[in-house]
């Protein structure tokens, strides 16, 4: 395999703009010639500046082959008389040779020429035997705590030999699935859903367009109904949405209010809906999409988004509120919606008068629809978001459909998962008689399908199950566990005795020691 790190010493390349066929200028810039091989992941990394041209520009790492064919790895915003990070990817779909390409898209025209400056350029090559296995050395280490246990007969000596049946009774990791309002009649989805998962989202049924239809008649009653199964079943549950900025998306009476109106009926609806389920939810998805719209900004001002995530966090400041969006993961060619972008827009609403204490959260929705998902461009969009501190939530992941959505859904939850700053994932998918028609987890008699088989082969393998270990001379056993609650009970042949308790495994503890002592 093939891949290179280029030490340019901040070498300067330069050259005149043209014109995109959207009317913005750009320049693009050759910086290598590489064979990637098909099946293989590729990194990229460089640092980047500008000179000449505005404050910052959007430079685009990209792939050309000999075809034409473009694939773009990743992007960032480039600025004047300081270094920015460019990372991004490609997973390769043919064998050949590829021109690795700086675009720099200009939003303000300059006679100048622009110039770019470029240093430690690398691109780092993967099997994907190699990759799989840096994700399972990941999962080890961020999913995982090593468990010593103590076991002493009740004059303080060691047990030797005593047996330790370990129970994992609840996973530490939130892997949950989008539910509809078909769970309220339908007792095989009922059963299905809770034998399965912990947490959820409701796919529409507590957005504004379903619980305010007509002006000033609200009807909560199937969410509710919701809630209350969720609860009853020990289901966390992740509010989306309070507002979707797409314009589309409104209720219709909505959609045509003057500023003045819509201020005061989503200022209705904001504080109806959190103060109703305040203390009952996990998260909240306070704006829905606004990188890809702006609704809201557009009829109430630029900090629209910002003035509700104040008004929701003061209600319920408890909750986590998350800013959901789509594209910034699942799709490179997207350029509304990037880590930069995101992160950008994120801060922005943070740094609103009133929002500092504000329990934040990145929310990815992952909607995959290419034939075959950019893991690798997936990385690099969550290690930049990661520097942010907070907590990343795949939302609403689902996989377009074909011969290969059950492996792209494996690919796409094991990348999720192994990232360390990924705290929680959600599917939208289920069985095709609650009306799943585009992730379909289970046929009308509620057996798996193979996407299905998908789900259920990684929930058993994300959680330790029943695990089994004896002391040694000294007493001691140790054993890597995944996070979450634990039943233990330990016993030795030759007392007549055994003791049982519950421990718990965060990734907060370190140097866990569970104690047993037998009575006897």
């Amino acid at each position: 395999m093939i891949g290179f790190n280029q030490r340019t010493n901040g070498s300067t390349l330069s050259s005149e703009l043209g014109v995109s066929n959207d009317g913005l200028h750009n320049t693009t810039l050759s910086l290598k010639t590489v064979k990637l091989e098909k099946g293989n992941l590729y990194t990229f990394s460089a640092w980047v500046q500008i000179s000449n041209g505005s404050e910052s520009e959007t430079v685009v790492v990209a792939f050309k082959a000999s075809n034409g064919e473009l694939v773009h790895g990743g992007e960032t915003m480039a600025k004047q008389g300081c270094w920015s990070l460019l990372k991004g990817g490609i997973v390769a779909e043919f064998t050949g040779v590829v021109e690795i390409l700086l675009m720099v898209v200009v939003s303000v025209y300059s006679s100048k020429a622009m110039e770019i400056r470029v240093d430690n350029v690398s691109l780092q090559p993967f099997t994907a035997n190699e990759w799989r296995s840096h994700q399972d050395k990941s999962i080890d280490k961020v999913r995982k705590k090593k468990v010593r246990f103590k076991v002493t007969y009740a004059n303080g000596t060691a047990a030797d030999g005593a047996l330790i049946l370990i129970l994992q009774t609840k996973s530490g990791f939130p892997f949950g699935c989008g539910m509809n309002h078909f769970i309220i009649t339908d007792e095989a989805y009922r059963q299905w859903f809770a034998s399965r998962f912990k947490v959820t989202s409701f796919t529409n049924e507590m957005k504004w367009y379903s619980t305010e239809k007509t002006r000033g008649v609200e009807n909560y009653t199937v969410a509710d109904a919701m809630v209350n199964f969720a609860e009853q079943n020990g289901i966390s549950i992740r509010g989306h949405n309070v507002f979707w900025d797409n314009r589309v998306m409104q209720p219709k009476w909505v959609k045509d209010l003057p500023p003045a109106e819509l201020m005061k009926a989503a200022t209705r609806r904001l504080n109806s809906v959190v103060s109703r389920y305040a203390g009952r939810l996990i998260g909240w998805d306070v704006m829905n999409e606004n990188l890809h719209f702006r609704f809201f900004e557009d009829k109430l001002g630029e900090n629209a988004s910002s003035m509700f995530y104040s008004m929701a966090y003061h209600l319920d400041p408890s909750t986590t509120l998350f800013m959901n969006e789509y594209n910034t993961i699942e799709n490179s060619n997207d350029h509304t919606a990037t880590a930069c972008k995101y992160k950008e827009e994120l801060e922005k609403i943070l740094s609103f008068p009133g929002n500092a204490g504000l329990k934040a959260a990145i929310g990815l929705e992952g909607h995959f629809r290419d034939p075959k998902p950019n893991i690798a461009f997936m990385r690099s969009a969550l290690d930049i978001l990661g520097t942010m501190g907070l907590p990343i939530w795949l939302t609403e992941v689902d996989v377009g459909g074909g011969p290969d959505q059950a492996h792209n859904l494996e690919d796409i939850l094991r990348e999720g998962y192994s990232h360390p700053a990924v705290e929680g994932i959600i599917i939208f998918g289920g069985p095709i008689a609650a009306g799943f028609k585009c992730m379909t987890l289970a046929n009308y008699d509620f057996e798996p399908t193979p996407v299905g088989e998908v789900v259920d082969k990684l929930i058993n393998e994300w959680k330790s199950g029943r695990r089994q270990v004896r002391t040694d001379s000294r007493g001691m056993s140790e054993i890597l566990l995944f996070h979450g609650d634990y039943r233990v009970k330990v016993s030795h042949p030759l007392i007549n005795s055994s003791v049982s308790i519950n421990f718990k495994v965060t990734k907060e503890t370190e140097n866990i020691t569970v104690l047993l002592q037998f009575d006897a």
